[in-house]
C-alpha cells in the first residue's frame, strides 16, 4: 500500500496550521468550479460514462492531438499502475530518488527493477521501460526538453514513461503532446488534478500512440473516473482558469525560501526548478524536526526518508506565502537552537 507519497495532514486532526508538505498551490480560486458543480450535482445520481469519451475529446482538443492518443485516468496514480500492468514482467529502470508509485506499481506486476546503477543496466533485458519524473518529485529538478526529446527519439528500442504531473509548476519548457504524435515509444502522464489544484477529484491522463492507448483501455476497469470528476474536467478544460495567477512570482518566492534555509548552518537545499524542494538537515533526524514543528507551531513538512536513496535527514517542503515561509525559517532556526541547548 502507498501511504507516504501524499501529505499526512489527516493524522494530526486540527493541529496543522501551515501545511508545507503538499506540492499543490494552496490558494487556487475554485469558486467558479464549485458553482458549476453545485448546478450539476444531479450527475452523482447516475452512472458515469464507463469510458469518459466526452472528456477525452475536450482534453485532446486542449492538447492539440487526436482523440485516440489520449486516455483519462483516475489521477496520475491509475495511469502509472495501468502502464505497469500492460507491461507486466518487463524490466523497468527507475532512477532514484523519485516518486515511489513507480516502484510500487512495477513490483505489483512483477517487473525486474533497476535503480539506474550501471552494473544493473548492463545486465538488464532489452525489453525495458525508463520511468522519468519531470519535474522530479521530490527534488524539483527538471531535465531540459531538448535532452528529453533526443533521448526518447534516439532510443526507439526502449519505452519511456515521462510523468509531467508538475509541468504547471515550473517555467522550464516541457514536452508537448502535439510535438510528439510521431513518437511511438513514449507514454506521457499528465495531471489535471495538479494543473487545476483539485487533488480530491483525481483526474490524470496518458498520451501515447493509438496502439498503446487502445491496449491500455482493454485492461482498465470500467467507471474508474467518477461522474463529478468528469463534470469538473469538462468545466475546467472548457474555461481553462489560471489557478496560479503569478507563477513567476510564486517561483521567485520559492527561490527566496531556498536561500533563507541555505543560510542556516547545517541545512542544505537541493536545486529546484519548481515550487517544492528537497532539504538535508545535518543536526537532527527528520522525524524529530517534523514532530517538533507540529507540536510547537502546527507546521507540517514532508518526511522524505521513505524515498529510496534518501535517509532520515531529508525532508521536502513547498513554498507558500512570504509570511508563511518566514515562519517556517524562524521555526527551524528556533529548533536548531533548541537542539543545541538539549544535546
Amino acid at each position: 500500500m502507498i501511504y507516504g507519497h501524499v501529505d499526512d495532514t489527516f493524522r494530526y486532526g486540527d493541529k496543522i496550521k501551515l501545511n508545507f508538505s503538499s506540492n499543490f498551490f494552496a490558494w487556487a480560486d475554485l469558486s467558479g468550479l464549485k458553482e458549476h458543480l453545485m448546478k450539476h450535482f444531479e450527475v452523482v445520481g447516475h452512472y458515469p460514462e464507463s469510458e469518459p469519451s466526452s472528456l477525452v475529446k475536450l482534453l485532446a482538443d486542449h492538447l492539440g492531438v487526436p482523440d485516440n492518443t489520449v486516455m483519462i485516468t483516475s489521477g496520475a496514480n491509475e495511469a502509472i499502475f495501468l502502464i505497469a500492468q500492460l507491461y507486466k514482467n518487463w524490466a523497468s529502470i527507475i532512477p532514484q530518488p523519485t516518486f515511489s508509485a513507480y516502484e510500487y506499481a512495477c513490483k505489483t506486476f512483477d517487473h525486474l527493477i533497476s535503480y539506474d546503477r550501471k552494473n544493473d543496466l548492463d545486465a538488464m533485458p532489452e525489453d525495458r521501460i525508463y520511468w522519468i519524473c519531470n519535474p522530479n518529485n521530490p527534488t524539483g529538478n527538471v531535465l531540459l526538453k531538448p535532452l528529453m526529446n533526443r533521448i526518447i527519439r534516439q532510443n526507439p528500442r526502449y519505452l519511456y514513461v515521462v510523468d509531467q504531473s508538475f509541468a504547471d509548476y515550473t517555467l522550464q519548457p516541457m514536452l508537448k503532446p502535439s510535438e510528439m504524435v510521431d513518437c511511438y515509444n513514449m507514454m506521457l502522464i499528465g495531471s489535471l488534478s495538479k494543473k487545476y489544484c483539485i487533488p480530491g477529484l483525481r483526474l490524470g491522463y496518458i498520451f501515447s500512440s493509438p496502439i498503446i492507448i487502445d491496449r491500455l483501455r482493454q485492461i482498465r476497469q470500467p467507471w474508474t473516473v467518477n461522474a463529478m470528476a468528469i463534470e469538473a474536467g469538462k468545466y475546467l478544460l472548457t474555461n481553462n482558469p489560471q489557478m496560479i495567477p503569478d507563477l513567476e512570482g510564486y517561483l521567485s518566492e520559492a527561490q527566496r525560501l531556498r536561500q533563507e534555509l541555505t543560510d542556516i548552518e547545517g541545512i542544505r537545499v537541493l536545486k529546484s526548478d519548481t515550487n517544492f524542494m528537497l532539504v538535508l538537515i545535518d543536526f537532527a533526524e527528520t522525524w524529530e524536526l517534523k514532530q517538533w514543528l507540529i507540536n510547537n507551531y502546527g507546521i507540517l513538512i514532508r518526511d522524505a526518508s521513505d524515498f529510496r536513496g534518501l535517509d532520515n535527514h531529508y525532508f521536502r517542503i513547498v513554498a507558500r506565502t512570504k509570511e508563511d515561509d518566514n515562519q517556517l525559517v524562524a521555526a527551524i532556526r528556533e529548533f536548531k537552537k533548541w537542539k543545541e541547548d538539549n544535546p
